[in-house]
This record gives C-alpha cells, sequence and structure tokens, in this order.
C-alpha cells in the first residue's frame, strides 16, 4: 500500500545557541524555513519517526522545546494555508524531504 504524503510544521524553542544550530542544520535537511524557528517538512510517516528520533538525540529535554504538528496531507495543507502579510517564498512548489 503506497503511503501519502503529509506535511509536517516543526516549530522549536532551544535554550543554547550550539544546540540550536545542530537543529536548524538537522530540520534543513528534511524540509524548508518558512520563519526562524518554524520549518515545513513533506514525508511519509516513516519520515516523520527518523525525524523525531533525530531531534530527540540533538535536544536537552530539560530545556529546550520542539513542536511538531501533522498538517495532514500535502494538498489538504496546501489548501488550508493562510498567510498574514507577505507569505514564505518556498523553493519549490513545497518542501521536499531528503533522505
Amino acid at each position: 500500500m503506497r503511503q501519502s504524503i503529509s506535511r509536517l510544521l516543526v516549530a522549536y524553542d532551544i535554550a543554547d545557541d550550539a544546540r540550536r544550530d545542530r537543529v536548524a542544520v538537522a530540520l534543513q535537511a528534511y524540509g524548508e524555513r518558512v520563519q526562524f524557528s518554524i520549518f515545513l517538512v513533506d514525508g511519509k510517516p516513516a519520515d516523520f519517526v527518523r525525524l523525531r528520533a533525530t531531534l530527540r538525540r540533538l535536544i536537552d529535554p530539560d530545556a529546550d522545546r520542539v513542536l511538531l504538528c501533522n498538517l495532514g496531507s500535502l494538498e489538504a495543507a496546501r489548501s488550508r494555508a493562510i498567510y498574514l502579510g507577505r507569505p514564505p517564498r518556498l523553493t519549490g512548489d513545497a518542501p521536499h524531504l531528503i533522505l
């Protein structure tokens, strides 16, 4: 059975500068930055499991916080997006998961 592509919104608040940089670099490998600490990631459920494992290894759970919001199917997420002000300039039609 073919898994559908979903969109995940990832926002983070990381207390340490070096750790924050490592989290940002890791997220850039999975998706696209749309705000300073917010990324959009498109992928399959298994991709999101890998992403969560990567983030767990990088953060300090006592000091940091990462929010992962599943926005649903890629098509639905695109149709529900509402931007106030200047919308993000994505490099492609949508963020691409790079594995």
